[in-house]
């Protein structure tokens, strides 16, 4: 509760207070003539007065005190994961022997070309990496990829 909530809320309460015990006020004199009757009514309406102002008071600073609504938001739905990419490897090349080699060299070639492919840096990792490596090795024992 903030500092001026307080003043007013206990200002209004011990002004309430103060009216409802002081009772009625009595005039003596020679043009006023009072009959002994205490009159607490007159108090009590500044007790129930001092109290209509204290109580809202003290609901809005009540108010004032407590954090603001928050609106929380759902949390976003997920997106889902991407598919994966699949890159369609490329249909295994046609080989040509071009100096006559027969089928049976060009298996044992092919082998050794793969092998050896295997042996080139990236080439595990990356199957165009391999590819091109066991290529190159086939061009290099004479035969043509298409």
């Amino acid at each position: 509760m903030n500092a001026l909530a307080r003043t007013l809320i206990a200002s209004a309460l011990i002004a309430a207070t103060a009216a409802a015990s002081a009772g009625p006020r009595h005039h003596y004199g020679p043009r006023y003539h009072h009959h002994h009757h205490h009159h607490r009514a007159s108090g009590l309406g500044a007790l129930a007065v001092g109290l209509a102002v204290a109580v809202p008071l003290i609901v809005l600073a009540n108010r004032a005190d407590r954090a603001p609504d928050v609106v929380y938001a759902p949390p976003p739905v997920p997106l889902p994961p991407p598919a994966p990419v699949y890159v369609p490897s490329r249909a295994e090349p046609v080989i040509y022997p071009r100096n006559g080699q027969g089928s049976a060299q060009l298996e044992a070639d092919h082998r050794e070309c793969n092998r050896w492919a295997t042996t080139q840096q990236a080439a595990m990792a990356d199957t165009s990496v391999f590819n091109r490596a066991v290529e190159a090795c086939m061009d290099g024992r004479g035969y043509t990829l298409r």
